[in-house]
């Protein structure tokens, strides 16, 4: 049984489809009156006659101002002609249809990952395009391009695939593999675009006091990044540079802090899985956390407290939010967490830090108090943190170490570093050294 219809919408539909005016959603609306009613498709047959009908009948009008034209043999329109305008449109309505139907493909995929966590579900091989904005909240994941482009990118992180051959990325870290023979990727940052010229670089987009701070790297080639005044700046391998984006225009600098320039650990490929063990319930994630002082530069170089126990771990991060606790050149540094509630504990694990790759930081010997009031504390524990020599590839967690005591109930936990690692290699007079811890995890018996 057929389905009622509205003339009028039907042809003013046709009409549209004539006139070359109709678009795909309204398409979508012609094919289903067309495919519900066999009275619409008489009807919509009829209004095709008609016009094909007033085409010929315009084409056969011969002008009273012409010229005399000599006649030459033609055939004429026979009846078919009618009944294939009709079947050419319904072609057209059904291409139409189906090309809205068939969009581009993406320019990326999301091809692998690696403990990745996201606000919205996310699957293997779901396509990424322009207009969506993704946020990677954990974890290492793998974009790759049509054109072979791979990018990795570490949490947490915002970007946005926007064309075959460019990406956005406003906050984060991310590394691209341009294969050879292909050139003029691009990654637009709040610093500015980093061009690809047949190479592998990495960036990772921060923020300081004055505005956007943006650390490239190059791993290997050559890539090309913004200067000031308009200008831009190469960088070769090995090379890396900050672009420190403000009110003011557009810095380089080689030094952040007095420090080199470089993105430490940078996850060039994606890592494999390493399944954490499960060690019961940390109290202590997502507490807050106090410090009498910590160390805060200008140009997004800050550690404050509070990334003690974030759950972020292995010295990584960007500008204005890295993953761990610096004390101040020169100070061993303390902190205390808030557990919010008095709470029965009985073991410490901490993540120790060597501040990147300026190995010049971290706890070494520490004495561990506990309070119910943040007033009068009584020590349970005193140990030494090894170094870090190097930092293990990324994926890989820097150990953890367990400090055991007797059962005590408390709220407030304080560790106070006695003394601190330095980088051996530097002069005892180099300001550059102080105290620092990655994580706490603090636990019940």
């Amino acid at each position: 049984m057929s389905a009622p219809f509205h003339d009028r919408r039907l042809e003013a539909l046709t009409h549209l489809l004539l006139d070359g005016d109709l678009p795909p959603d309204a398409a979508e609306e012609l094919a289903g009156l067309l495919r519900g009613s066999s009275e619409a498709r008489r009807h919509y047959r009829r209004i095709i006659a008609i016009h094909s009908s007033l085409v010929r009948h315009g084409r056969d009008e011969v002008p009273t101002f012409a010229p005399e034209i000599v006649p030459m043999p033609v055939r004429r329109r026979g009846l078919w002609w009618p009944v294939a305008a009709a079947a050419a449109v319904g072609l057209m309505v059904g291409t139409v249809i189906f090309s809205s139907r068939r969009p581009d493909p993406a320019p990326a995929t999301l091809s692998g990952m690696t403990a990745a966590s996201w606000p919205e579900p996310v699957a293997l091989q779901q396509g990424f395009g322009p207009g969506r904005v993704q946020d990677l909240a954990g974890g290492f994941a793998e974009l790759s391009y049509r054109s072979g482009v791979k990018v990795v990118l570490e949490a947490p992180c915002r970007f946005e695939v926007t064309g075959d051959h460019s990406m956005k990325v406003t906050r984060g870290r991310a590394s691209v593999k341009v294969p050879k023979g292909t050139s003029g990727f691009y990654v637009d940052t709040p610093g500015g675009r980093i061009t690809d010229l047949g190479t592998e670089f990495g960036v990772a987009v921060g923020r300081g006091d004055d505005g956007a701070v943006v650390v490239s790297e190059v791993f290997d080639g050559e890539i090309q990044i913004p200067g000031a005044a308009s200008s831009f700046q190469r960088l070769k391998r090995g090379e890396s540079m900050a672009i420190l984006r403000d009110s003011g225009g557009t810095r380089l600098l080689s030094q952040l802090d007095n420090q080199p320039v470089s993105i430490a650990n940078p996850a060039r490929q994606l890592p494999a899985a390493r399944p954490r063990p499960a060690d019961g319930v940390n109290l202590a994630l997502g507490k807050p956390v106090f410090s009498p002082n910590y160390y805060a530069g200008r140009t997004g170089e800050v550690f404050p407290p509070d990334k003690l126990t974030d759950g972020r771990l292995n010295d990584t991060g960007v500008p204005g939010d890295w993953s761990f606790w610096l004390a101040p050149n020169q100070v061993d540094g303390e902190f205390t967490v808030d557990l919010l509630e008095p709470a029965t504990i009985a073991r410490v694990d901490l993540q120790n830090t060597r501040n990147r790759n300026h190995a010049d930081r971290g706890t070494r010997a520490f004495s561990l108090l506990v309070s119910d009031d943040n007033v009068s504390f009584r020590e349970v524990a005193r140990g030494e943190l090894a170094q870090i020599t190097e930092l293990p590839p990324p994926g890989t967690d820097i150990p953890f170490e367990s400090f055991r005591f007797a059962p005590v109930t408390a709220r407030y936990v304080k560790l106070v570093c006695l003394s601190h690692w330095r980088n051996a290699s530097r002069p005892v007079s180099n300001p550059n050294e102080g105290g620092g811890l990655n994580e706490i995890r603090i636990f019940a018996p």
